[in-house]
């Protein structure tokens, strides 16, 4: 079944027009690949679904109801199961690793401000069962994370800290998690190992749409790829189809490359 639908998504930017058009749909329980070279869209993309940009034009249907994203709020998103990571990290350094994955949790939790003052029942067993949530959460990771449970977020290493964004994303709990370059970075052996994780966390029915640069993590994960360049649509299918489409090696290797056209 559509998880997503986008329909003739467009996004000037001025005169700049960053998404022209788009159409692409993505399917439950999908480990999905947004490639191109820098500049392509990809990104803003991720924007638009997320509400952090305004449409220009067209549709971004979610779940069967069918909500259009474009008429609402980055919160309300959020909300209906749509989380993210971003290419710069974005963590509270100062913060423990448990506590960042606390802060996903947020737009979850049912006390509001009195019941954090007073300290009530239930607010004190809602704060316990959240701790025990992000326990879990963390435990994804095997026990990188959860060894560190304690420690301030800035100790972990570059692969870890990355780790930690995609549990803090996942506290949300995302029916369609967007991961903006999440192996940039890492060294092979990280990258490895992040595939594993990408893969355990699409085994507890998430949805999956990536940014990725590094080839190897999307033909080694991806069941779909979607090539964009100049926020079109060039190319869309398994990775080996879309890896020999002469317009996707001319986007990343240019005219005179491409196939040796025109060399």
């Amino acid at each position: 079944m559509a998880l997503l639908e986008v329909q003739k998504l467009t996004k000037d930017f001025g005169g700049l027009r960053a998404i022209n058009a788009l159409d692409f749909t993505l399917k439950e329980g999908e480990i999905v690949g947004l490639i191109g070279p820098n500049g392509s869209g990809k990104t803003t993309l991720f924007n638009l679904i997320t509400g952090l940009l305004p449409v220009t034009e067209g549709h971004i249907f979610f779940k069967e109801n069918r909500y259009d994203l474009v008429h609402l709020k980055p919160h309300q998103i959020t909300a209906l199961g749509i989380a993210r990571t971003f290419q710069n990290q974005r963590l509270f350094n100062k913060m423990t690793v448990l506590e960042n994955v606390l802060v996903g949790f947020h737009c979850r939790t049912r006390s509001g401000i009195w019941g954090s003052i007073l300290r009530t029942p239930a607010t004190r067993r809602e704060q316990k069962e959240v701790k025990e949530k992000a326990a879990r959460l963390l435990e994804i990771f095997g026990t990188r994370l959860i060894d560190k449970r304690n420690d301030p977020a800035w100790t972990l290493s570059y692969a870890n800290r990355r780790r930690l964004e995609i549990a803090r994303a996942l506290a949300t709990y995302p029916t369609l998690l967007l991961l903006d370059e999440p192996a940039a970075g890492m060294n092979p052996q990280e990258s490895r190992e992040l595939m594993s994780d990408i893969k355990k966390i699409r085994d507890h029915g998430i949805t999956i749409l990536l940014i990725e640069h590094d080839m190897t993590i999307v033909k080694g994960i991806c069941e779909h790829v979607i090539a964009l360049d100049h926020g079109v649509k060039i190319a869309e299918g398994v990775f080996e189809e879309v890896r020999r489409n002469e317009k996707v090696i001319e986007a990343y290797l240019g005219r005179r490359a491409g196939l040796g056209k025109d060399a």
